[in-house]
């Protein structure tokens, strides 16, 4: 098999995987946990960023794991401290768990593997994007009505409120939170992604 064939192949595997996680994902919401959760980032981004690989767009690849990042990674984070040391951050759902084993088994997994296959995919595209955190945007932007609707009470993506107890609550805090997730979390990460793949290509 050629190196196109392999690096084609292997995009088709990880979209689909995602694809599959992410459908799985909103399953298990509707039928066995809250079905306002699927508004999470964590929760319906990968369907995005499957068919984004899929279509072969960097561009969306790269918008929506640089949304997803940041409160993803943190909550693998979160989970391993509660799951090695049995410590909880303040505030964190981490340790929140199903009743049934093999339902926690797989919402734990898809947690952990939705990151490293975004990664993968970006890399494997090989092509910079550095508007991508437009992207990001108007997926937020599209999703904010839903988060106000829903109000502080789900509080989903912590965009109302804090979702920990160690972060101060003020009028102004989801402007503020909006804004520090742009400019400190996505336009980063979008250009370290556009680092690395400028690095692999000399």
């Amino acid at each position: 098999m050629k190196n196109g064939n392999i690096k084609n192949f292997l995009l088709n595997c990880n979209g689909i995987l995602l694809v599959i996680m992410g459908i799985i994902r909103i399953f298990q919401l509707i039928f066995f946990g809250e079905p306002v959760h699927i508004f999470w980032f964590c929760n319906h981004i990968l369907i995005f960023m499957g068919v984004a690989i899929l279509f072969r767009s960097s561009f969306w690849a790269m918008a929506e794991f640089s949304l997803l990042f940041f409160g993803q990674f943190f909550w693998m984070i979160s989970f391993l401290l509660y799951w090695i040391f049995g410590f909880v951050i303040p505030g964190s759902s981490a340790y929140l768990i199903y009743d049934s084993v093999f339902i926690n088994l797989i919402s734990i997994l898809i947690h952990f593997l939705t990151l490293p296959l975004g990664f993968v995919a970006i890399i494997l595209l090989n092509t910079k994007s550095k508007f991508a955190w437009i992207g990001s945007s108007a997926h937020f932007l599209l999703l904010l009505p839903f988060l106000l609707y829903f109000g502080a009470e789900y509080n989903l993506n912590c965009v109302l409120k804090p979702c920990f107890n160690f972060i101060p609550n003020f009028s102004l805090y989801p402007l503020f939170v909006i804004l520090a997730y742009l400019f400190l979390t996505i336009i980063p990460i979008i250009l370290i992604l556009n680092y690395l793949i400028k690095k692999l290509n000399k």
